[in-house]
């Protein structure tokens, strides 16, 4: 009978008993329901849910969501126990990583190894779900983590993790009202210098080749391109479906245009193989009939000819640059929110020309 409660301060001693269940795993991931943990504590539901109140406040357990479960916070303090492991929610396996990012997983792996963590890979199919929460709460419950990286996660996944106060790191751009510490390349920063150089080499028509998603770096790049135009130029947003024949349809319908672009700025490197084979099969060249630039970077740019001109980040330096932020998280010693922007190098090739 020592965990039901005296009547004396009955809410503030529920709680005490439920920090005590959680302190020794009694308790964990999600609260039971609060029938189930009201008859647990011979308690009335209204008494449970000051005392549940008393634990929100604290950070312990999750906001109430209506029909949701409350989460047990692993920033709780001493009710954590530290697992030394670090969770990658990503919506690609390791064999559908692009080769750069490849790099800077393998390299994140060695770095949080040499600091005795542990780098957890998880691609669950939820990433197309317009809600998320219910999968998100079992994927949780089923993973221990002291903190968890999102890559490429959409702003339904980051609004979850933020709601929910999971320590978390963003590998890439957060969505509009997201406070979650974030580290990426500054998109907006390399698309404004693209946009730039597109216009002093007197492009008036720039396309920007994305594929159709709506993250939030995708975002911040054509903001930047929109910036560098000073409405002396005409951004043309141009979107893909994911295969090289639907870059190659997409561009053949945007270079019949009355007035088409004389410049693309692509948003990723498999669009610069796509654009250069297929200009080549229909007799056009790079870049005498159409310049471009490339925002992202691989290494066997070395040997396409002529060489892209395109935007470079060391992924073994942004890799340090995660362990850094995303182990302060995982120990729960981080006061702010750290957001890192990193500039890319710009890498002079042969596909811009005057126009």
């Amino acid at each position: 009978m020592s965990r039901i409660p005296n009547r004396q301060s009955l809410p503030a001693q529920a709680a005490r008993i439920i920090r005590e269940m959680i302190s020794s795993g009694d308790l964990q991931g999600l609260l039971p329901g609060e029938r189930t943990l009201a008859s647990q504590l011979q308690i009335g539901r209204d008494t449970l849910r000051a005392a549940l109140t008393f634990l929100e406040a604290d950070g312990i357990i999750s906001h109430n969501e209506q029909g949701k479960r409350r989460r047990i916070l692993t920033t709780a303090g001493k009710c954590r126990t530290a697992t030394k492991r670090i969770a990658f929610l990503s919506p690609k396996s390791l064999a559908q990583l692009p080769p750069w990012m490849l790099v800077e997983f393998d390299s994140l792996r060695d770095f949080l190894h040499q600091r005795g963590y542990r780098l957890q890979l998880l691609t669950p199919g939820l990433f197309h779900l317009k809600n998320p929460a219910r999968k998100l709460e079992n994927l949780l419950s089923d993973t221990d983590a002291d903190a968890w990286i999102l890559y490429q996660c959409p702003g339904t996944i980051q609004q979850w993790f933020n709601q929910q106060k999971i320590p978390a790191l963003i590998r890439g751009y957060p969505s509009p009202g997201i406070t979650i510490p974030f580290i990426d390349e500054d998109w907006e920063a390399a698309a404004y210098h693209a946009g730039t150089l597109l216009k002093r080499q007197g492009h008036q028509r720039i396309g920007l080749l994305m594929p159709d998603s709506k993250l939030a770096g995708l975002v911040a790049t054509e903001r930047g391109l929109r910036q560098a135009s000073s409405n002396t130029n005409t951004i043309i947003p141009i979107i893909e479906k994911g295969s090289a024949e639907n870059v190659a349809l997409t561009l053949a319908r945007i270079l019949r245009l009355e007035d088409p672009p004389t410049a693309i700025v692509a948003t990723r490197s498999r669009h610069t193989l796509s654009i250069i084979s297929w200009m080549a099969q229909q007799q056009l060249s790079i870049p005498r009939d159409l310049s471009l630039i490339t925002i992202t970077s691989e290494p066997w740019f070395e040997h396409l000819l002529p060489k892209p001109s395109h935007y470079f980040s060391d992924p073994a330096q942004l890799a340090r640059t995660v362990v850094r932020h995303i182990l302060p998280i995982a120990q729960g010693k981080t006061t702010t929110s750290p957001q890192k922007l990193l500039i890319p190098e710009y890498i002079a090739g042969g596909t811009v020309a005057k126009q």
